[in-house]
């Protein structure tokens, strides 16, 4: 059977997978793991910002085509629409999952200047490893967030689980807190323009189409990018599409052509030339590296 997308996974595609599920409608969820799905195998994609606590295993995974070796106890941070794949795992691991909407997530960092920070840590460090004497704080939170959930009368519930997930990461020892020199608004604009082009990335590609749907001329959204982040506007674009193109081309069926066209170019010669320019390898070089794995 073709599979010309990449795999989402839902909580309804796990439910044999899970236990003791507590939750406040969709805003958040703690469940415990049993196992890892076949289908988390795959590469597939977040839909939700998700915290994956492992108090034992060894785990291989790889997060926006990076790759990193979990060695419990540890914690793996996913935002959502990340391509994520896991290549090994423990057999029956001893995990919990806490899942949050987006407005769940944006209420966690209530200085709206440290967004972008939080965002770019997370995106950049996916992964925190944990000493074995920070194992019961682990296990003191999780059972402190499961007792808020479990009160289904309490109507504060949601923010008094906001306010213990912000005071555990706040309190990580691997936390560095970021530099508040000028970033209020510099990095506010940083953290919409992420936004905009997780988005819109698959269809657009220009500096002048973020910078349209930011309200800002071209110059003053690349200066801003810049500063922020270190790189230009089209290093981010590139990132993203490069991303999504090998997702594809390694875990569906979809021709090298198809890959193209879902991600908006006029014909595959440019793809192909694309491709090759931001990746420096060609499109048919990671479908190689696809059917030598298999």
């Amino acid at each position: 059977m073709k599979k010309n997308n990449l795999l989402d996974v839902s909580l309804a595609s796990m439910k044999d997978f899970v236990a003791n599920t507590v939750s406040v409608g969709d805003d958040l969820k703690l469940i415990d793991l049993l196992n890892l799905p076949d289908v988390v195998f795959e590469p597939f994609r977040t839909h939700h910002t998700t915290a994956v606590f492992f108090f034992e295993g060894e785990y291989d995974v790889s997060v926006n085509m990076q790759r990193f070796h979990l060695q419990a106890p540890c914690l793996l941070q996913l935002l959502s629409d990340e391509t994520v794949q896991y290549h090994s795992a423990t057999p029956h691991p001893n995990a919990t999952c806490i899942i949050l909407s987006r407005d769940t997530t944006n209420g966690l960092v209530i200085n709206q200047s440290d967004k972008f920070a939080f965002y770019r840590s997370v995106m950049e460090n996916p992964v925190v490893h944990f000493s074995d004497d920070y194992r019961p704080t682990m296990e003191l939170f999780i059972a402190s967030v499961r007792e808020v959930l479990r009160h289904a009368d309490n109507p504060n519930r949601l923010e008094a689980a906001q306010n213990l997930i912000q005071a555990f990461f706040l309190s990580m020892p691997q936390l560095k807190k970021a530099p508040q020199i000028a970033q209020s608004h510099r990095d506010e604009l940083m953290f919409r323009f992420l936004n905009v082009l997780r988005e819109n990335f698959r269809s657009e590609r220009t500096i002048e189409f973020y910078a349209k749907s930011l309200c800002l001329s071209p110059k003053h959204l690349s200066k801003v990018v810049k500063q922020a982040s270190g790189r230009t506007v089209h290093d981010w674009v590139d990132e993203y599409v490069i991303t999504e193109a090998k997702a594809l081309l390694r875990s569906t069926d979809m021709t090298v052509c198809q890959v193209a066209d879902a991600l908006g170019f006029a014909s595959q010669p440019l793809f192909t030339k694309f491709f090759r320019r931001a990746a420096g390898l060609n499109p048919t070089d990671v479908r190689k590296k696809k059917s030598l794995n298999n």
